[in-house]
């Protein structure tokens, strides 16, 4: 098990790569079954780096049989019990990926005609890289950065119900990253040999749940 985790704690270091946050025009919050995103960025409203907020997400893999409401509407129940001023706050309810979420957020800003030179991620610690290749890519008109949750491997195992398919959503990912590149949905990024070799580790361990064949 052991063998697992190191090679887990390889691509989670990978896929969170740090980015200096500045002032921008609005902060993208995306989707997930993970609340403490949410929580996070209900946080992140109060340290004034964005003019409003953007939530965004329908129903995934996973929430679409944990919620009766969108991961956008929930996610901004929670922001708004944690005082981020609703009117601050703009849904988008139909994204069921990452690239939706970028892509139907150009498309709402774009109809209000709200300012986007520049904006914020805000995500899962271990979708920071996929975040922002996807922003990047299907939206390159924007300024990005990213932000997530400041938290160890360790620590964020450790809170997982079923540990297994964390590891292998984040085996999916770092695949998605060389995968959606070569699709065009992304822009390449390189992934060390060392990384590469954790992620055929774990598919041969059976952590393959999310791999595209």
């Amino acid at each position: 098990m052991q063998d697992y985790i190191s090679h887990a704690e390889n691509i989670w270091t990978f896929l969170g790569p740090d980015h200096t946050v500045e002032k921008s025009d609005f902060m993208l919050v995306l989707g997930s079954s993970d609340l403490s995103v949410a929580n996070y960025a209900s946080e992140y409203w109060f340290e004034n780096l964005a003019g409003y907020i953007v939530v965004s997400g329908g129903f995934g893999k996973l929430t679409k049989e944990m919620w009766a409401v969108s991961e956008a509407r929930k996610f901004s129940q929670i922001l708004i019990a944690n005082g981020v001023p609703e009117e601050k706050i703009i849904l988008e309810e139909k994204a069921t990926n990452t690239g939706d979420n970028i892509v139907n957020t150009k498309r709402v800003i774009t109809d209000l005609g709200l300012p986007a030179h520049s904006g914020i991620l805000i995500t899962k610690p271990y979708m920071k890289r996929r975040a922002f290749n996807t922003a990047a890519k299907q939206w390159k008109e924007v300024a990005w950065s990213v932000a997530a949750e400041a938290v160890s491997f360790g620590d964020y195992f450790r809170k997982q119900d079923d540990p297994k398919n964390f590891i292998s959503i984040m085996v999916g990912d770092l695949q998605r990253i060389k995968v959606y590149a070569e699709y065009g949905f992304q822009v390449r990024d390189e992934v060390p040999q060392d990384v590469w070799r954790s992620f055929e580790a774990l598919v041969r361990s059976g952590y393959d749940r999310y791999v595209i064949e």
